[in-house]
Formats: structure tokens, sequence, C-alpha cells
């Protein structure tokens, strides 16, 4: 570009301007026009792209209008003016319509005659001016005379967002579950399909939480902080006192004192028993601080004549699941000898929630079954099943 810039330094400019237009009418397909009245005859001129190929530009009557960039205020929405030749310029366009081209790039290309091919300066790469690529917005007007697109920035089209959604920092902003396909019937306590009418935005992990693999329903439950959410019977469990090799993906099991919150709001110490996947092989005790260690949740079907309990460290909140349904205990659930009733609300949360990151949308529809056979789920990904909805990170957390 530094040559171009050259020419137009100097005090005259022994070669004129030349503004070319590439269309891409359809994926991989290409027109090149540029506004007719360089010469009498209308002859075509070639231009080369950035690997040097000469393409052929047809001569258009068109006219350009408010194609300047300022460096403040709104971003111009620039009109280009065709004359309603449709058996001419459909041509150009593989014989598409005027309609057809909404939503479709063009690029303006600006060099001068001089840099075209055949001519003195061409060459490869070709000698232009920085390229400026925009969207045909909507069809402004159209007569027996002319149509009049009105262009736009590919970030300044209304209801347009890049990639298709907001991406700013924080995490993904699809409610969970949201376009989910089953949904549950509290009367009947079974889950249905769910209309259409009830889908809410791009996450379609299924509210049961249901996973096929290889043809095989797996129930896939998982806690805010990505770690899978497994009933004791589905795993084999070692305790981690009796080993001192530990073998990936293996489970193994240690104990550990937290505070556990009373009915009436008290603290006392109790010892609990921690669950552990064992990532890749070592002989290092379970931590996690360790890059070798996952911790894994376990939930109990619920009984009526248990008490479950919340913890000052709320990742040890006790997890059940009643009537097909995940729940994960707030606080003490039994107070002066009475339950409380299992729903959303001060004493229960929805058990299985995201955590809003990649890594939590792949664990969850990249799930594999644990390769050892071990019960449970393999922290490695199945990476040929492609994710859903991507462009992480967004900007709202909706669990």
């Amino acid at each position: 570009m530094t040559a171009i810039i050259e020419d137009v330094q100097n005090q005259g400019i022994d070669s004129e301007l030349i503004i070319l237009f590439d269309l891409e009418y359809a994926s991989g397909s290409f027109a090149y026009f540029f506004p007719a009245g360089l010469d009498e005859d209308l002859t075509e001129i070639s231009f080369r792209d950035e690997a040097g190929n000469p393409n052929s530009y047809a001569a258009l009557p068109l006219e350009l209008e408010d194609f300047d960039i300022s460096s403040d205020g709104a971003y111009s929405r620039p009109t280009m003016s065709i004359a309603n030749l449709e058996s001419v310029f459909s041509t150009e366009i593989g014989n598409a319509s005027f309609e057809s081209l909404i939503g479709k790039r063009i690029t303006k290309r600006t060099t001068l005659k001089k840099y075209l091919v055949g001519e003195a300066g061409d060459s490869t790469p070709p000698v232009e001016f920085p390229k400026i690529t925009y969207v045909i917005d909507r069809i402004k007007e159209k007569s027996v005379v002319s149509v009049k697109f009105e262009l736009a920035a590919p970030f300044d089209l209304a209801g347009i967002r890049l990639p298709r959604r907001v991406i700013v920092g924080g995490a993904c902003p699809w409610k969970y579950t949201g376009a989910s396909s089953r949904k549950y019937d509290d009367q009947n306590l079974i889950w249905t399909d769910a209309d259409e009418i009830d889908k809410e935005g791009g996450c379609d992990w299924r509210r049961d939480s249901i996973l096929t693999i290889d043809g095989t329903n797996y129930t896939v439950y998982m806690s805010s902080n990505d770690e899978y959410i497994l009933p004791l019977s589905a795993i084999t469990v070692t305790d981690s006192t009796t080993v001192t090799n530990y073998l990936a993906n293996y489970y193994y099991s240690d104990t550990a004192t937290v505070r556990r919150i009373n009915d009436d709001g008290s603290f006392q110490d109790v010892v609990v028993t921690r669950y552990w996947q064992c990532l890749s092989a070592t002989t290092t005790d379970p931590t996690s601080t360790s890059a070798a260690w996952t911790p894994v949740r376990i939930y109990e079907t619920y009984s009526s004549t248990n008490t479950y309990y919340g913890y000052q460290d709320k990742r040890f909140n006790e997890y059940v699941l009643k009537d097909n349904r995940l729940w994960q205990v707030k606080r003490v659930t039994q107070t002066l000898g009475a339950h409380q009733t299992v729903e959303e609300g001060d004493f229960w949360t929805a058990g299985d929630v995201c955590g809003k990151k990649l890594r939590s949308c792949s664990m969850r529809f990249q799930a594999i079954e644990n390769s050892e056979s071990q019960g449970g789920f393999d922290r490695k990904r199945d990476s040929r099943i492609a994710l859903p909805f991507g462009g992480f990170p967004g900007v709202v957390q909706r669990r």
C-alpha cells in the first residue's frame, strides 16, 4: 500500500482513481463490478485478489452516496443505487433477485488505473487502499428506473450480534436448560416433552439431565463448580488410606472435619466423607490443589425420616434425588421435628447447576463413560461431539 500512498501525496496524480466492488452473493460465489464510465464502450477491467488471481470487473451504472468515514458520531450507512436492469445485473449475481442480496457482504476496493491487470503497476499482491466491507442491510427504494440499497458495517446491523450474540467478559449468557426439549410436570411428577413456547435461549441441555452415549441413556448431574454429582451405588470407591498408588479414573475417599450448621444457627464440627476422582496416576494423596485430583459429589434418594444438613462450606451441602429431580439442601431441613417441603426456597435449591463456563458445557455435552469401568464419567472429552453453541464468554450469568 506504500506505493499508492506515495502516488496520492504527489502534487499531481498521474493515474485516475478506480473504485471496485466484490459482492459475495452466495457462499464462495462472487460478482465483480465497478461504476460505469471508465471507458465509453464499457469495457471490463481486471484486478487481482490477494493471491494474485485476476478477476474481471463488469461495468454497471452505479451511483454511490455517503461512503465518507468519520472518526466520531454514528457509523455511516452508505447507499448504492443500481439501474434496474435485472437482465444485466442478475447475470452477474447468478440470476439471483435483488431481494436475495439482503444480508450479503460487499467489499469496496479502491486503487489507481495503473495498478490494474496489464497496466504498468500490475503486481502481486495488488496495490490498493485498505478495503472496506459492508453488509447489504435493506432495499431503501425500488422503482422501474433504479434500485437503491442501504449498506451497513457488519457490527451496525439491527438485531445482529457478532458472532450472533454479545461478546463481552463474564460467562455464558444463556439460561441453563432454557431451550430444553423436556419439562417437568409438577402435577404428575414426571418429565414430558416441552412446548416450543416454553423454550428460552440457546442452551438445549435436557432439564432431566439425560445424555445418550452410544445408544445408552445416562443421567449427568453437575455442580456449579463443574463437579460430577453421582449416586454412591454407581461408582466403585476405594478408601485412600489403604493404598499408596492411585490409578487414573478410579474413585477414592477420605474424611475431613467441616463445620455443620445446626437448626438453631449454631456451628458444630463434624467428620464427613469426601469423594475424589483421580485424573492421572499419582502417589499424592487427594487434595483440591493437585491437578491429579478432582472432587466428586454424592447424592442419595430422599427420605422423609432423614435430616439433611447445610455446612459453612456450601460445597458440602447434601444432595438428594426426589421424584426424579436433584436437589441440594441450603440449610438444615428439619426444625422442631418438622421437615421442610422439597421445593425451591429457603431450605432447598436445584441440585444440577451450570458453572456457566465453556468447561461446564463440554463436561455435559461431550461426556463419555468412565473408561476404567469404575462408574461415573471420564474427565476426558469426546471432542468428536460439537458443542451446540459457542462464543464464550458472555456477560450475564443465568443459572
